[in-house]
């Protein structure tokens, strides 16, 4: 085995590591842009309502440059075709390891009923998330589901 097979791969891992701490590139803007149609398909997976919802009261909670939560409401017709309205969690990663292995941006994300929050709890929500962020990746990026890329945008 030679010396570069050893150190190419170490190099790409601790520049991979590197970029995942830098701040101002977070996914924020790509999370919002997917963020209807991750809706969409979650209410009709999960939910088995088409039609999708409309979202209001939308707040970042963390972005990172691999992980991004948002929080909102979901505004949806039931069956009758009375509005309803629940919280919901969006996840959006960017799986580093996956992406180092493919040698491309790999993606993922949940979408999750959420607990209702006052600002209160939001602001700590907030506070613990950007003192727990590499816990947070670690355990997201297990429970995340992998965009397609085909269905990325």
């Amino acid at each position: 085995m030679k010396i570069r097979d050893i150190i190419f791969p170490l190099l790409a891992s601790v520049l991979l590591a590197a970029a995942s701490c830098s701040s101002g590139h977070g996914l924020e803007k790509m999370a919002m842009k997917r963020l209807p149609k991750a809706l969409e398909k979650a209410m009709e997976e999960q939910m088995s309502l088409s039609g999708g919802a409309r979202i209001k009261s939308i707040e970042t909670i963390y972005d990172c440059d691999s992980l991004c939560i948002i929080h909102f409401q979901a505004v949806a017709k039931d069956p009758s075709g009375k509005d309803f309205s629940f919280p919901v969690r969006y996840i959006f990663l960017r799986d580093m390891f996956m992406s180092a292995a493919e040698g491309h941006p790999v993606y993922s994300e949940m979408v999750t009923g959420s607990p209702t929050m006052d600002r209160e709890e939001v602001k700590k929500l907030k506070e613990s998330c950007r003192e727990n962020s590499d816990g947070l990746y670690v355990y997201y990026a297990g429970s995340t589901t992998r965009i397609d890329s085909d269905d990325l945008w």
